[in-house]
């Protein structure tokens, strides 16, 4: 066995798993929405339809569009 060759697999995944953290952190950055009317940051949008408009879950009122951004 050549130390070396252990450096460079130990580099290789070192630089590998960090890849991995950055590419699931933007990934799960990507996927925040914003609530116009709270302001709050959520993972998923806060709107429903209800009887033909959206209902938002944190102001508990009725809207004619979606009040939620990505």
């Amino acid at each position: 066995m050549t130390k070396g060759g252990d450096d460079m697999k130990k580099t290789i995944l070192s630089v590998g798993l960090v890849l991995a953290i950055f590419a699931t952190t933007a990934f799960g950055a990507a996927q925040k929405y914003t609530c116009r009317v709270t302001g709050k940051t959520l993972d998923k949008c806060c709107c429903e339809m209800k009887d033909g408009k959206f209902y938002c879950k944190l102001t508990k009122k009725t809207y004619g569009e979606c009040c939620c951004d990505k």
